[in-house]
Formats: C-alpha cells, structure tokens, sequence
C-alpha cells in the first residue's frame, strides 16, 4: 500500500512539472500565463504592426489567431488533465492511503485485543473445573466473555467501516 501511496505521489509531481499554466487558477489566468499565448500577441501585434495588407503582416496575423487557439486547447486540456487525473492521484496519495492504512492499525490493533480477551476468557472457563470458589470464577468467566464479546464488536465495527470506505471510494471512482 505504502508502494502505491509513492507511485501515486511521483506521478502527481511528475505530471504537475509538465504544466506550462499554473495549478488552480482560473482558466483565463492560465491562459494568459501559457507561452503560446504570449507568442500568439506577440505575432497579432507583429501583424498589427506590419499592416494586415502585407503579406507577411497576414500571416504573422493568422498564425497569432492559430497560436492562441492552440494555447486555448492547451488550457482546456491541462484543466481536465488537473480535474480527472491530478486531483484524484493527490486524493489517493495525501488522503485515502493514509486512512487505508490508519484502518488496516487499528484493526490489527482490535484483534489483537479480542485474540487477548478470547484467551483470557478460555483460560477462565477452564479453571471454573478446577476452583473451589465456583460462583466466583464463573463471574470472573462472565465478564471475560462480556469483553470477549465487546473486543469481537469492535472488530466487526472497524471492518465494516472499512468496506464503507471501500463503497464509497468505489461509488466516486464510477463517477
């Protein structure tokens, strides 16, 4: 779990390093930052400047309008790549492994506890055979087994929880 919490981790800053606009601005800034954009200016102004009677002047003018549809594709591109890609790779890596793995503790955590009370439980039911104080071993026993019982549901609580999460991971995943 740990390997796919890192696998997770490296890919979103690998992919964050190939953005050319700025993660979580809005699409216009993002646009206006992108180097296409300032390109695709800088050839309308140099249209501009030429005259757009020119020839070169309508191409510069043509290829800056080309420029700047390609810089908006760009944006758009990178805003779903951030959207459908980034956001859940960082939700998996920053969030959901941790508390995959926070869960997976305490569950182990649990039966251990419940393996410790089953045995102390089993243990005192055994020497109920053996004491001489029978009704005070066989309340000792009892409350043995209520903690047994208390340790088990608890258990089951974390694991249920556990598959809560899991449905709910699932639930967003199909979305």
């Amino acid at each position: 779990m740990e390997l796919v919490r890192l696998v997770s981790h490296n890919a979103h800053k690998r992919l964050v390093t190939c953005l050319q606009g700025h993660i979580g601005t809005d699409a216009e800034k993002r646009h206006k930052k992108l180097p296409l954009s300032a390109l695709s200016q800088a050839m309308q102004d140099g249209g501009s400047q030429l005259g757009e009677e020119t020839l070169i002047g309508k191409m510069m003018d043509v290829c800056g309008e080309a420029e700047n549809r390609l810089a908006s594709e760009l944006m758009q591109h990178e805003v779903q790549l951030e959207r459908e890609i980034l956001e859940p790779l960082n939700q998996l890596a920053e969030v959901d492994i941790p508390n995959i793995l926070k869960q997976r503790k305490q569950l182990a955590k649990l039966v251990l506890d419940y393996d410790s009370a089953r045995a102390r439980w089993s243990q005192a039911s055994k020497s109920i055979h053996f004491s001489t104080n029978n009704q005070a071993t066989a309340a000792k026993a009892e409350t043995l087994k209520d903690e047994m019982d208390e340790a088990l549901n608890k258990v089951e609580m974390c694991k249920v929880g556990s598959g809560f999460y899991r449905l709910i991971r699932h639930i967003k995943c199909l979305r």
